[in-house]
């Protein structure tokens, strides 16, 4: 293994066992929310011109789940 692979996997170590030790916080600031509407989420928080069209893109899901999605968010949010 060159010098290169050998930073990669240690990166790769250090990411996975930072993910590990915030898995127990993040499932509970999470709870409640779906594996997909995350993904939403966070895609709406990087690109702030997003629109139904292209969330649907980038979820890989059709306009009408994406518009039914945010629907729930949207009521989630509120109470």
């Amino acid at each position: 293994m060159n010098k290169e692979d050998e930073v990669l996997a240690r990166v790769r170590e250090l990411y996975n066992k930072m993910a590990w030790l915030n898995k127990l916080k993040m499932e509970e600031s999470l709870k409640g929310y779906t594996p997909s509407e995350v993904h939403c989420i966070e895609y709406m928080e990087e690109n702030a011109d997003s629109n139904v069209t292209i969330l649907a893109d980038s979820c890989y899901m059709t306009r009408g789940a994406i518009s039914k999605m945010t629907k729930k968010l949207i009521k989630k949010r509120l109470n």
